[in-house]
């Protein structure tokens, strides 16, 4: 059924950035809503008795788009607290439309403010510069009004099909031994207890030509298997694009791509080979949030470390064993060239064919 709403019950923009330092920010943005005929929502259009938090936490639950604008100043951080009450509420928005805006220049920016910055970014946001608030009205409307059309009647329209995932690289080589590790992995993967399996070994030692076996073994299990090869990532805070990119998750104003991410997993039972992680470590928690939120999405992940989260099952990969015959060869050269004075047996001419 579909909701009727009165017509005072306007679309609500929560609008969060710190008060003093970008009051003339904060009106701009408020002209450019009410232009558009929308309810801006602002913790300072009224006094009311409840505490600050308590208010803002109740506003940005009733509002339906937060506008995230940002200057120089981290905002201040209440006793009982550990952020401030501007990353509050950006934490607090869920998963909500966000549109962001950082004002530049910002040669005093305090550094808590560039680390939020940079933790928004790692959630795929992408955000606007502005440099005066009539450029900032300007951007908010015309960003506003996108967000808007591309939203107008969603559930009644299908959603756009996602680009074809890549398909798993088809292998140089035929995959020889490795048998015990083989079966480890697909029982641990398909027993329904494991939902993160990593394969840990030194550099070149295999791991990504044994999960790749692994994960073409397991076609006809999931949904998809897929590869999210990182040997080119050098960023924790490009983890989630290259995601995003492998499983062909296009980018959506307004939303992270995290959320985007978390939308097409969730209803879809696949397997995720996440290649060479141990340079983007700090990025695990990108896939704990991938487990936490989805039911069916399984993990194979190759490192030269663990990540140490919650779940996980280790699978250590060893250097290859040496075939018994080609041992004893080695073995029978070896004499060869010790007894050099001697002639020459059979057998170690065998041993150099």
């Amino acid at each position: 059924m579909i909701a009727i709403r009165t017509p005072d019950q306007r679309l609500r923009i929560f609008i969060s950035s710190t008060m003093k330092e970008l009051a003339g920010a904060r009106a701009a943005a408020r002209t450019a809503i009410e232009q558009l005929r929308l309810t801006p929502v602002l913790f300072e259009l009224g006094a009311r008795p409840y505490p600050p938090r308590d208010l803002y936490l109740a506003y940005l639950r009733q509002s339906d788009v937060f506008i995230g604008i940002y200057g120089q100043q981290y905002g201040w951080i209440a006793p009982d607290q550990e952020v401030s009450g501007l990353e509050d509420e950006y934490l607090n928005a869920g998963g909500m439309p966000k549109l962001v805006y950082v004002q530049s220049p910002a040669p005093d920016r305090d550094p808590r403010l560039s680390e939020m910055l940079t933790r928004i970014q790692s959630d795929g946001l992408s955000y606007r510069g502005f440099s005066s608030s009539d450029e900032l009205g300007t951007l908010i409307a015309d960003d506003l009004a996108v967000l808007l059309s591309e939203r107008f009647d969603l559930r009644d329209v299908p959603p756009a099909a996602p680009r074809p995932s890549r398909p798993l690289p088809a292998p140089a080589s035929r995959f020889i031994g490795r048998a015990r590790e083989k079966s480890i992995i697909r029982d641990l993967l398909t027993g329904g207890h494991t939902r993160l399996v990593t394969l840990v070994g030194a550099g070149g030692i295999g791991k990504t030509r044994l999960a790749l076996e692994v994960g073409s073994d397991l076609i006809g299990t999931f949904d998809g298997v897929v590869l999210v090869a990182l040997e080119e990532v050098s960023s924790a805070d490009l983890v989630v694009s290259s995601i995003a990119l492998s499983l062909g998750v296009p980018e959506s104003p307004g939303q992270s791509l995290m959320e985007l991410v978390i939308n097409y997993l969730r209803s879809r039972r696949m397997l995720l080979i996440i290649d060479n992680f141990e340079q983007v470590v700090a990025a695990a928690g990108v896939l704990n949030q991938i487990i936490t939120e989805t039911d069916q999405v399984m993990l194979l992940v190759t490192s030269r470390e663990r990540l140490r989260l919650s779940g996980e099952r280790v699978v250590e990969v060893p250097p290859l064993e040496v075939p018994e015959v080609v041992e004893r060869r080695c073995v029978a050269a070896l004499r060869c060239r010790r007894t050099l004075h001697r002639p020459r047996s059979r057998s170690c001419e065998r041993a150099r064919s």
